[in-house]
């Protein structure tokens, strides 16, 4: 199993707004981390958008599948926005590519209510899973 799993995924640290090439992979999981607020606000949400393009450097528009995102309903810039602590927070979030196009990018935005120049780091990882061609055991 342990092989198997190894050669049937793709895991690396992620840059929200990097262009993700998807090709041969139909799914993903993102798992991200925000750092506890400074500043004192009192409320904090996460926006994730996620968009699509035929090519890397091209044009990225909205995913038109609105339940792309798991547990959650796209909008139609395609995103999500879900509150989360402001004393920081992890998640993992499945993400349903089968529709999407080849290269695809997540993006992701801390917003803050109340307090004093309020900041907090998000830290974001990416695994691509099932891919179009199993491992040979």
């Amino acid at each position: 199993m342990k092989k198997k799993l190894i050669a049937s995924c793709r895991v690396r640290p992620y840059t929200s707004g990097a262009a993700i090439d998807r090709q041969n992979f139909g799914s993903a999981v993102l798992g991200l981390k925000v750092a506890a607020a400074t500043g004192s606000p009192t409320a904090a949400t996460l926006k994730l958008a996620l968009t699509e393009s035929d090519t890397s450097s091209g044009t990225f528009s909205a995913v038109s599948d609105k339940q792309a995102l798991i547990g959650g309903l796209l909008d139609a810039d395609g995103a999500v926005t879900m509150d989360i602590p402001v004393t920081g927070s992890e998640a993992q979030i499945g993400i349903d590519l089968t529709g999407c196009k080849r290269f695809v990018k997540i993006t992701g935005t801390v917003s803050f209510t109340g307090g004093t120049t309020p900041a907090a780091t998000a830290t974001y990882a990416l695994a691509l899973g099932d891919p179009a061609q199993e491992p040979v055991e």
